[in-house]
């Protein structure tokens, strides 16, 4: 039976970023939509237009320039976005879920400070990497090594598949430090794009959502400072299960 008592309003903040969103994505994405995904490219000036709304960092506190607002709220702001396009939604969330939420539930606070105000303004674009040519879900199979030296780690191999790779400023990167030790040998590293050994392939020619760009990240041997490991060594699982 139903209970008349039973509340499934959003609530008013809620409501107000979902006026918002939608109104944006219609007006400004929706035009635009059959051209990204015709021209396999995403709009770049996207990113800076959904920072200046909050859209990046909605589950960021607002000392580092985000909403901050929940789970729920990033939900309906993807849900709208995706109404307009899919593929611009598909890098909305890589960026403001995968990355930038991420960092926000598991950097030190110099990492917050450092990578948060440009991923929430939208002048630096987020990615996560996780998947590899052989290892997807399956993430005790990657084989990109880190290997620890003596003030630094050193990162070979590849990750594929990787969403906004083309074009990301700041990567969570998930690595194995401890071949031997399963799941509890891999770490999370924060890459940024200008590290010396770093690069990408040019983006995917997809068959779907080819407005979000995908490509190949490459490591050859990429000097990773000790204190761009995102959590701790061997607790790389745990900061990708977090959200």
């Amino acid at each position: 039976m139903f209970n008349a008592s039973m509340r499934f309003d959003l609530g008013e903040d809620v409501n107000a970023l979902r006026d918002t969103v939608h109104r944006w994505a219609q007006e400004r994405v929706r035009p635009m939509a059959a051209d990204i995904d015709r021209d396999n490219a995403f709009p770049p000036a996207l990113w800076p237009e959904m920072g200046e709304m909050g859209l990046l960092g909605i589950t960021v506190p607002e000392e580092y320039g985000g909403l901050g607002m929940g789970y729920l709220a990033h939900t309906v702001a993807v849900e709208e976005v995706a109404r307009a396009s899919a593929s611009v939604s598909l890098s909305y969330g890589a960026h403001s879920n995968l990355c930038v939420n991420q960092i926000k539930l598991n950097g030190s606070p110099e990492q917050k400070a450092k990578y948060l105000p440009g991923l929430v303004a939208g002048t630096s674009v987020g990615a996560l990497a996780m998947s590899e040519a052989g290892a997807g879900s399956d993430v005790v199979s990657m084989k990109l090594r880190a290997e620890k030296r003596n003030d630094h780690y050193k990162l070979n191999g590849n990750k594929y598949w990787i969403t906004n790779g083309p074009d990301a400023d700041t990567l969570v990167v998930y690595a194995k430090t401890d071949p031997e030790a399963g799941s509890k040998g891999i770490t999370a590293f924060l890459i940024e794009k200008s590290m010396t050994g770093f690069s990408t392939s040019k983006h995917f020619d997809k068959l779907g959502m080819r407005g979000s760009n995908t490509a190949e990240l490459i490591f050859e041997d990429v000097e990773v400072p000790f204190e761009n490991v995102l959590g701790e060594e061997g607790r790389g699982v745990r900061v990708l299960m977090s959200g």
